[in-house]
């Protein structure tokens, strides 16, 4: 009975956060009423203040289950096989980490970053939970390219490198969020030509590890 008890509560604070998500990208995260994401729901409003005691708490509780899935979306390039393609597979890298940015419409994630722009506690623990995740991309890459460094024909600063590919993926992922005429493929193929061209003209001719 125990396990089913949970289970329910589970399943109920999945729907909770789903409706959630759908009112957040409807109306926006200031505009949205916990009310209107109860009934939403089928639940009491009162039911929701059970399992999250504010909106702010809610909005973290949905980014803090996206934030552990785009983690895990990096794999761990100390257990992977060495070899293969360098730029290849950073650029597979970049295009799983953003695979999760359809998972939710556009102005979901855009209202997302908008919160966090604020200074309330639940927007600072949001660009704690982000600034996370930027850590483990920068280290991947990284440790990528310190791991291939005989593939490249000129000096290149892991460090400086990450940088460089982490913020065109940045820049390409806010103008992908604020144009709605691109879609998700369209987005995956600017991103992969970015990271491309940053590597251009830099690695040996036919060099592959």
């Amino acid at each position: 009975m125990a396990g089913l008890r949970e289970d329910k509560k589970r399943q109920t604070q999945l729907n909770i956060m789903e409706s959630a998500k759908n009112i957040f990208s409807q109306k926006g995260f200031e505009t949205a009423s916990m009310v209107e994401i109860a009934k939403d729901a089928g639940v009491g409003t009162g039911t929701i203040y059970n399992y999250f005691p504010s909106k702010g708490s809610l909005l973290l509780r949905i980014f803090t289950e996206e934030a552990e899935g785009m983690k895990e979306a990096l794999q761990d390039p100390f257990s992977s096989e060495d070899g293969g393609d360098l730029v290849e597979s950073v650029v597979g890298a970049m295009q799983g980490f953003a695979a999760f940015f359809q998972h939710y419409p556009k102005a979901f994630w855009r209202e997302l970053f908008h919160v966090m722009t604020g200074e309330v506690e639940e927007s600072i623990r949001l660009r704690q939970g982000l600034f996370g995740i930027d850590e483990e991309m920068m280290k991947w890459v990284m440790y990528l390219i310190e791991r291939h460094s005989d593939c490249f024909a000129v000096k290149v600063d892991p460090e400086e490198a990450a940088y460089a590919i982490y913020s065109a993926a940045m820049s390409d992922t806010m103008f992908y969020m604020y144009n709605e005429e691109m879609d998700h493929q369209a987005y995956k193929e600017q991103l992969a030509r970015h990271i491309r061209f940053l590597f251009e003209g830099k690695m040996k001719p036919g060099k592959k590890e």
